[in-house]
């Protein structure tokens, strides 16, 4: 079967969606403009006239691509939520609809729990446990600040584990750029630290934390030095969301969740859902600590949460089986 040549196929593409742009079609003519366009990336050389055309072509593209946004918000203009997160929502599923938004599912990387609402960030007014952790940020603030003074040893967030390859984290494998000083570690209280910050451990005795078998709870200062980059990737279960309260956070600092980036303000948490692809960068000249914690979603009961601790219970307690 013989195939026609690639000229003839794109201007027969052109002459399809200039006969709907005329007969007043836009829908159709974009089809055959898009269909034209990805051809014509396959060939390297046109004539003028056909360079012209679908020069033209994606001027076409872009004007109704406009027109179309324009209707979108004038269709939805009468009818915004007076709800801040409904509004968030509405304005958020117009940006994907348009593609400058792009959709970040959750990935966890161990652990999925089905049938969670898929959120990047949850607001700080949902939790009614947040202004009070809040108003103790001075007093933890000055608990860190002094074992800063006294060199306190931040040890690198990714660090090897003897008995186990190596983690491909990026290039952050042992990097001390990134750091941590633990509160609560595996589920622990760590007596040398936590002695040494009893208003920090009063303040977070009044959070729901979460207890996941011997992982959680699990409190630390997070230290982002100057520069640094945690790059993008995702955590490891989703029946959590960590939760920063910034303690000592220059200007210009991000941390981003899939398709929304938001700076820290010292002394306002963010809490967000980790299992949804994040990164974070401090690209001052200074240094970022926030004191990390994590808690359940609020979604979750009871129950659900008491057999999810013993799933990982059951997964840490596993051994190998000895030979037959």
């Amino acid at each position: 079967m013989s195939t026609a040549p690639a000229g003839v196929n794109l201007a027969a593409l052109l002459d399809r969606a200039d006969g709907f742009a005329r007969a007043g079609d836009p829908k159709a003519a974009m089809s055959f403009y898009q269909s034209a366009l990805q051809l014509a990336r396959s060939s390297a050389h046109f004539d003028a006239r056909t360079a012209d055309r679908l020069r033209a072509a994606q001027q076409f593209i872009q004007q109704r691509a406009a027109e179309f946004q324009q209707g979108l918000g004038a269709a939805v203009a009468g009818s915004a939520p007076a709800d801040g997160q409904a509004r968030t929502r509405l304005s958020h599923s117009l940006d994907m609809l348009e593609g400058s938004r792009t959709i970040y599912p959750q990935q966890p990387l161990v652990f999925h729990y089905p049938y969670l609402a898929q959120r990047q960030f949850f607001e700080r007014e949902e939790f009614d446990w947040v202004p009070e952790i809040e108003a103790a940020t001075p007093a933890i603030r000055e608990e860190l600040l002094a074992l800063l003074e006294d060199g306190a040893d931040f040890r690198p967030y990714v660090e090897d584990e003897p008995n186990r390859p190596q983690r491909p984290f990026h290039h952050l494998n042992n990097d001390p750029s990134w750091s941590a000083l633990y509160l609560w570690r595996d589920s622990l209280l760590v007596p040398e630290i936590a002695e040494r910050c009893p208003r920090t451990i009063e303040a977070l005795g009044k959070v729901p934390l979460s207890n996941i078998g011997r992982r959680t709870p699990s409190a630390l200062f997070s230290r982002l030095e100057p520069g640094a980059h945690i790059p993008p990737h995702n955590g490891m279960l989703n029946c959590r969301l960590i939760c920063h309260l910034p303690l000592i956070v220059p200007a210009g600092c991000w941390l981003r969740v899939g398709n929304e980036t938001r700076e820290w303000e010292e002394a306002k948490m963010l809490i967000f859902d980790d299992s949804i692809e994040h990164e974070a960068r401090n690209p001052t000249g200074e240094l970022r600590i926030i004191l990390l914690f994590d808690v359940w979603r609020p979604e979750i009961t009871e129950p659900e949460r008491q057999a999810i601790s013993a799933i990982f219970d059951a997964i840490d307690n596993f051994q190998t089986l000895p030979e037959a």
